[in-house]
């Protein structure tokens, strides 16, 4: 993830949502009980719990309770995780995109891959050789 997108999601007020969906993506990959039963439970406390420091808006969170973490598998936070990602894919990155700062990020992007000086080198190479 870029700097400009965790600037943009910072702004948004949705930053806790893909720190959630980075939580969860390594979460899965553990393969050590303990280590789960410790990520489980502090993916919980940060995200999912009524105290959560950076709560996120799924639904059925008000259900959640900390008997999830009793049994932790790779893939106890995948529906939650596929909410996120939604949310993020069809309500902040589209407003991501038409954002000020990723306008500006793509003119930058777009002046480094043809930056002046290669132009005005390639229109002296065309002048000297056609004449």
């Amino acid at each position: 993830m870029s700097y400009q997108d965790r600037e943009f999601l910072k702004k948004e007020f949705s930053e806790e949502n893909v720190l959630f969906w980075l939580a969860c993506e390594d979460f899965k990959k553990m393969e050590d009980k303990n280590q789960m039963q410790e990520k489980a439970k502090e993916i919980y406390m940060t995200f999912l719990s009524n105290k959560a420091s950076s709560q996120v808006n799924v639904e059925g969170q008000s259900r959640l309770s900390e008997k999830i973490l009793e049994e932790p598998h790779p893939l106890m936070f995948q529906k939650l995780q596929d909410q996120i990602f939604n949310l993020m894919k069809y309500d902040s990155y589209s407003r991501f995109l038409k954002s000020d700062l990723f306008l500006k990020h793509k003119r930058t992007e777009e002046e480094e891959e043809d930056p002046p000086d290669a132009q005005t080198a390639a229109k002296r190479a065309s002048r000297i050789y056609n004449t």
